[in-house]
């Protein structure tokens, strides 16, 4: 059993990450008899498992089911009142819209995880995101009083495109807001060739869910992730 050390994820969280992908049960059994071995080279391990897998043992926590959603992208209506967001750096409403879109976040569920890093790995995201010379990275946002009140982040390259961040501000959910960037989104990636847009969500966010099945996203894989602390 093969353990990945994250040296991103280690140097953020200041702790000593590592990454386990349980194919079958036997994996599972093989990954629990290691704990004394890995204790002594890691504080915790991201466990992906196969969708039915389990990995049920001490200090293991089920944090997420990550969902990965698809669909062909269509030429949707195209909406006036959004548009790309050409700044280099975040707006403050962008800032507040990324911690909207983590609410269910498994960096933000686990309080193991340093006070505070949650806010600070969702920053960075967002700040990944902008627009950046030589890459395909785009947001989308509706600023109808100019403070972003919802926004679509996207990364395309050739003919898929991977959706980041999702997020309609509190007060003004259940809007429509929200399909309508996603529409005049798929209308920019038609034109620009895209077939296929792919997203990730939590099986526990079924209001996601539901809205990404209403939008026309079929569900792919869905995939236990535990964090296990040694």
């Amino acid at each position: 059993m093969e353990i990945r050390t994250l040296e991103w994820d280690s140097a953020f969280f200041g702790l000593r990450i590592g990454r386990a992908d349980i194919q079958t049960s036997d994996d599972a059994k093989e990954l629990a008899t290691q704990y004394e071995k890995l204790k002594s080279q890691y504080k915790l391990i991201y466990v992906f498992c196969m969708d039915g897998l389990t990995f049920d043992v001490k200090g293991a926590e089920l944090v997420d089911e990550k969902i990965l959603y698809s669909k062909s992208c269509e030429n949707k209506v195209e909406s006036k009142d959004v548009m790309l967001y050409l700044q280099p750096k975040p707006s403050a409403s962008l800032y507040k819209l990324t911690l909207v879109s983590g609410g269910y976040s498994r960096f933000k569920l686990d309080e193991r995880l340093p006070k505070g890093s949650y806010e600070q790995l969702y920053r960075r995201w967002i700040e990944n995101a902008c627009p950046q010379e030589g890459t395909n990275k785009q947001i989308f946002v509706y600023c109808p009083d100019g403070k972003a009140q919802g926004m679509i982040t996207v990364d395309y390259q050739g003919y898929k495109a991977h959706i980041g961040l999702v997020a309609v501000d509190t007060d003004a959910q259940h809007q429509g807001i929200g399909t309508m960037i996603m529409s005049t989104l798929e209308y920019y990636l038609y034109h620009k060739g895209v077939t296929t847009i792919d997203v990730a969500t939590q099986a526990a966010n079924k209001g996601a869910c539901r809205w990404y099945e209403k939008n026309g996203f079929v569900k792919k894989s869905t995939t236990p992730i535990y964090h296990w602390w040694l």
